[in-house]
């Protein structure tokens, strides 16, 4: 499969440390989007950006993101990151219940 050699070759010139960030960047536009912790025009810039190398490689974001983390193995795992505002604010409801139902 040709998009997959120029796919490998091109990770295997990125250093490991290059394919771990890239591998956050990739989960996270993967997984979604929180708007208390992006600009959502940023955001969106920043996944059509790697929609089209994906595109230039003949592969999802999906598949994009599978194969920086198999060159990472057991390290492709997200770092721990501080709560966004909006995560805080779902925990302190969840715990203590809507400040307009108690």
């Amino acid at each position: 499969m040709r998009s997959r050699a120029a796919l490998d070759a091109w990770l295997g010139s990125l250093s490991r440390e290059t394919r771990r960030e890239l591998f956050v960047l990739l989960d996270e536009l993967v997984s979604g989007l929180d708007v208390s912790r992006h600009n959502r025009f940023g955001f969106l810039r920043l996944r059509a950006e790697f929609e089209t190398s994906g595109e230039i490689f003949g592969v999802s974001l999906q598949e994009l993101r599978d194969a920086v983390a198999a060159t990472l193995g057991a390290d492709a795992v997200k770092p721990a990151r501080p709560r966004s505002p909006l995560e805080a604010l779902r925990e302190r409801v969840r715990k203590r219940g809507h400040p307009d139902f108690r």
